[in-house]
């Protein structure tokens, strides 16, 4: 039993992704409307497309690289949040990858904030 507790607790450990921002930054960032398409919804809202471009400033390479995009109004109050994967998720140092995602269109959006999430990408040998 002893054993099982111990490889169910290395599982997690290895599949636990390492939580940290330093790693990656933000190069750019656009947020364009998107074409208005014919409304077959009268409750459907506005959309925006918003692309980052991100890149791995370490000297490590990561993988399994995942963003939170967060919207926020001018109080810092969250409005809307959605986790992507960027193209590629897996980086090298100094290499770079995009997101694109659609938004809504918010009146009272002010900033956007990004959160990763990734594992190191373990030597080959």
């Amino acid at each position: 039993m002893g054993s099982f507790a111990l490889a169910l607790a290395f599982a997690a450990l290895v599949t636990t992704p390492v939580l940290t921002g330093d790693d990656i930054a933000v190069l750019q960032e656009t947020r364009t409307p998107e074409q208005a398409r014919p409304p077959r919804d009268s409750r459907k809202h506005a959309t925006v497309r918003h692309v980052a471009l991100l890149k791995n400033t370490s000297n490590r390479p990561v993988r399994a690289l995942r963003v939170s995009v967060e919207l926020y109004d001018f109080f810092g109050k969250l409005l809307w949040a959605r986790t992507v994967i960027p193209t590629p998720s897996a980086l090298g140092p100094g290499e770079t990858a995009t997101l694109s995602l659609s938004t809504p269109d918010l009146d009272a959006y002010r900033k956007t904030r990004y959160r990763f999430e990734y594992r190191p990408a373990t030597p080959s040998r």
